[in-house]
C-alpha cells in the first residue's frame, strides 16, 4: 500500500472538521486559518510543518508524528500530546491556547512556549530540561 506524501504545500481557510483530511506524510507544509477541531489526525506524519491561526481543539492524535512542527496563534484545547508518536517529537508554540492539554511523560527538552495559555495543562513526569516558558499563563497547571 502506497503512502500519500504531500510536500511544500500551503492549505488556507479549510475546515477539515467537515472535509476529510487525507492521511499520509506532510513535509514542509503550511496550514493557515484551518480548522481541525475534533478531527482524526491519527497516524499522520507532520515534518517541518507550520500551523498558523488554526484550531486543533480535541483532535485525535493517536500515533501522530510532530517532527519540528511550529504552532503560532493556534487553539489547541484539550489535546493529548501523550498520544503522539514520540520518535523525534519536536514542537514550538507561540501565542497559542493550550488549556487542558496533556504532555504527560513526554520528553520535551528545549521546547519553547512563547506567550501561551497553558491553564490546567498536565506536564506530570514530563522532561522539560532546557524548555522555555516566556510570558505563559500556567494557572492550575500540573508541572
Amino acid at each position: 500500500m502506497n503512502k500519500t506524501i504531500i510536500e511544500d504545500k500551503a492549505f488556507q481557510n479549510i475546515n477539515f472538521s467537515q472535509k476529510e483530511f487525507v492521511k499520509g506524510d506532510y513535509e514542509n507544509c503550511r496550514f493557515v486559518n484551518c480548522i481541525f477541531q475534533d478531527s482524526d489526525l491519527a497516524g499522520i506524519n507532520f515534518v517541518e510543518c507550520e500551523f498558523d491561526n488554526c484550531d486543533l481543539s480535541m483532535a485525535k492524535m493517536k500515533n501522530t508524528a510532530l517532527k519540528t512542527v511550529k504552532f503560532k496563534g493556534c487553539k489547541l484545547l484539550g489535546l493529548n500530546f501523550g498520544d503522539c508518536n514520540t520518535f523525534l517529537l519536536s514542537v514550538y508554540f507561540e501565542d497559542c491556547i493550550l488549556n487542558l492539554a496533556s504532555f504527560y511523560k513526554l520528553k520535551l527538552k528545549g521546547t519553547k512556549f512563547m506567550n501561551c495559555s497553558l491553564q490546567e495543562a498536565d506536564f506530570a513526569e514530563t522532561d522539560l530540561t532546557g524548555s522555555v516558558f516566556k510570558k505563559c499563563d500556567l494557572y492550575r497547571g500540573n508541572i
